[in-house]
């Protein structure tokens, strides 16, 4: 079953119904979560620790597949299609639905391989000329081409923190995903480095669609469209699951939100 683009702009690119996550347990880690993801915008996953934001966002790519025991039950839908469909490849989804990770992994590889090496097992037919103009496309749309157009051929493991995470946002671009999922992508940079990446996702939203998971409160107000806040509650067997509170723009998560639990965690109140 084919993954392509959807030719309605206004349709959500991603629906999650009554999506449920279990990890080898009945109850679930986060329960009962309905939201759409819409095109070219940025929607960032708020709420505290064990709340599920991590479990949805490795929903949209698979991750959770390559976990023993984890199993997900509802239905999440891009394009229109289910990803969950038995006739998806897994390996398709994650070529259209990127993941940038807490802290940078770049490969033990060169600058220019970490980026050509994504297209090469997909199946890049070009040219080497081909291949050096996606290199460069990849670094410029991450805004890291200036400073390593002169050490392509040098470790990206010789880069400093900020610059390793857009070398690995460049990683995710060059397989020209519709979807990047980010999760605390800037938890382990400084404030600078910070700044850099929030405002290259500005830039990137105007290609692709983006899904942050976020502890601060002041990256989600300044750089999403939509925010949805993720709280934990207590499931009848007394243990703790994560559920999503509400999701809105995030003028309206940030200003008035609908729900108290939403207004004390984003005022600090929340514990």
């Amino acid at each position: 079953m084919s993954l392509n683009k959807n030719s309605s702009e206004n349709q959500a690119i991603l629906t999650v119904e009554n999506v449920n996550v279990f990890y080898s347990s009945n109850t679930p880690a986060v329960a009962s979560v309905n939201l759409e993801i819409f095109k070219n915008q940025i929607t960032a996953f708020i709420g505290p620790s064990g709340c599920g934001k991590s479990t949805i966002l490795r929903c949209f790519n698979r991750l959770n597949d390559l976990i023993e025991g984890a199993r997900v039950t509802g239905d999440i839908t891009f394009n229109g299609k289910n990803l969950y469909d038995p006739k998806i490849d897994p390996v398709a989804v994650r070529r259209r639905i990127g993941m940038v990770f807490q802290r940078p992994n770049p490969f033990p590889k060169s600058i220019y391989e970490n980026i050509a090496f994504g297209p090469r097992i997909n199946g890049f037919k070009g040219s080497k000329n081909d291949m050096d103009d996606l290199v460069e496309k990849s670094l410029r749309s991450a805004a890291i081409w200036e400073e390593v157009k002169d050490k392509l051929k040098e470790s990206g493991l010789a880069l400093s923190g900020g610059q390793q995470q857009r070398l690995c946002i460049a990683r995710a671009i060059a397989v020209e995903p519709q979807v990047i999922l980010m999760d605390e992508p800037c938890s382990a940079l400084d404030p600078i480095s910070t700044l850099r990446i929030e405002e290259l996702m500005q830039e990137l939203k105007q290609q692709f669609t983006l899904i942050i998971v976020t502890h601060n409160m002041q990256q989600a107000s300044r750089s999403a469209d939509m925010t949805a806040f993720f709280n934990t509650e207590l499931a009848d067997n007394g243990k703790r699951m994560g559920k999503l509170v509400e999701v809105d723009r995030t003028s309206v998560i940030f200003g008035s939100p609908s729900q108290v639990a939403t207004e004390e965690y984003i005022s600090g109140r929340f514990g």
